[in-house]
């Protein structure tokens, strides 16, 4: 699976576990403020049991992309520019 879809995937996990208990307390008739407090709560405590290996995954990808050499040549030009300038600054 690619990076992108392991990333996507893992979000709308995320949000599923925080819309499920968020609707289910609105539909209850509690506050909404005391329903999205509660189910995030509850979210991150389920995201935590269960969500590790996609977790895990996610941050690997993360971890690889800002390690890898994806920069292009305006990237370069605006680095040496803004070196330059903080050269010049001190």
């Amino acid at each position: 699976m690619s990076s992108t879809r392991r990333i996507v995937l893992y979000s709308i996990l995320r949000i599923a576990l925080f819309a499920v208990p968020f609707i289910v307390f609105m539909l209850l008739g509690i506050w909404w403020w005391v329903s999205a407090i509660t189910a995030a709560v509850i979210a991150a405590c389920l995201s935590y049991l269960f969500l590790h290996r996609q977790r895990d995954e996610v941050a690997q990808a993360v971890s690889s992309w800002r390690n890898s050499a994806h920069t292009d040549a305006d990237n370069d030009v605006e680095n040496a520019v803004l070196d330059r300038q903080e050269g010049d600054a001190n």
